[in-house]
């Protein structure tokens, strides 16, 4: 059945597509090794486990907890292989973005921005706003122009796993934000381009969210903090100053910190406080100077109704490379 499967494979998707054996399945609890066979799928130079259902069909819950174990140990991503499905299954396991592959052809694979229903056409996901990962890898690109990369060595650049990597592009690229030629080393790599200027921002834009998960108040400044908000915009333009320093940090970082948030409203109006904006990602991860990135400052304020914070961000904007209003 698998042969069928890799042929079909083979005419429609990748010429190269390769499905053997996983080689070390000692690393696998006997209880998985009961429940699935094991492969090693290469398609479009995304490297994959299979999954083939032996006997019942686990249900959804069950399915998740193994792709949670599956992923801890291989940190790669599962695709499940189905004989036959029901129509409910099958909904189900599109709803929880699980990928699939069913003897007769039908698959959902998101990460490679498959779904095909009997026939080989592409049917692309709908980006309507970026997720953290997404955004972060929008700005990557955004600020590296000339970069082109393929799945793996992006994620070493960034610090994303693959299968993180792999969402992220293929956001990007499902917005038309990227490009991508097959090539590389071994002829079969996604090599992925960002789209010229100033369309990469005018299209980014659309989709770009404020980074700031919350807002607290602590009474000194965490240790690699970077300056962000109204203060970071201060300093970039013409407009005043706010009365207390604005810093941005990660949510990761700044659980790993000992800081004393105050709540008490009294001491927060009285004393000058720093005011610490919580971030999906990690400020420090795309600039190396003391201030936020700018189009993630323009994210974080776009949404402010003060004209003179208007005017002061697009005072800051003209003056990158990669803008044109």
């Amino acid at each position: 059945m698998l042969k069928s499967l890799k042929a079909y494979l083979k005419e429609n998707i990748d010429n190269h597509v390769t499905i053997k054996p996983l080689g070390d399945k000692n690393k696998f609890p006997v209880f998985l090794k009961d429940i699935y066979n094991l492969y090693e799928m290469i398609i479009l130079d995304t490297t994959c486990i299979l999954l083939e259902i032996l006997d019942e069909n686990p249900s959804i819950n069950m399915i998740q907890k193994h792709i949670k174990r599956i992923e801890e140990l291989t940190n790669q991503q599962i695709v499940f292989y189905y004989k036959k499905i029901t129509r409910y299954r099958r909904k189900s396991l599109i709803e929880n973005r699980i990928p699939f592959v069913i003897g007769d052809g039908q698959m959902f694979l998101p990460f490679l921005g498959l779904y095909l229903k009997n026939a080989p056409q592409y049917l692309e996901e709908e980006v309507k706003t970026f997720s953290a990962s997404t955004q972060l890898a929008y700005l990557y690109f955004l600020y590296h122009k000339d970069v082109v990369t393929n799945t793996t060595e992006f994620a070493k650049k960034i610090g994303f796993t693959v299968m993180t990597a792999s969402r992220a592009l293929n956001d990007l690229y499902n917005a038309k934000l990227l490009t991508y030629t097959i090539g590389g080393k071994t002829g079969r790599s996604k090599e992925y381009q960002r789209i010229t200027d100033p369309e990469y921002f005018k299209k980014g834009r659309e989709y770009i969210k404020s980074p700031v998960r919350k807002v607290v108040y602590v009474n000194r400044e965490p240790e690699g903090a970077l300056i962000a908000g109204l203060d970071a915009l201060a300093d970039l333009s013409m407009i005043n100053p706010p009365s207390h320093p604005v810093r941005a940090i990660s949510s990761e970082k700044l659980n790993k910190l000992e800081i004393e948030m105050i709540k008490n409203k009294d001491i927060i109006n009285d004393d000058k406080l720093v005011e610490l904006e919580i971030w999906d990602y990690e400020p420090t991860q795309i600039t190396d100077k003391n201030h936020v990135d700018i189009m993630s400052l323009y994210a974080s304020l776009k949404e402010e109704k003060d004209e003179r914070i208007e005017q002061a961000l697009e005072e800051v904007l003209r003056g990158e490379i990669w803008y044109m209003d």
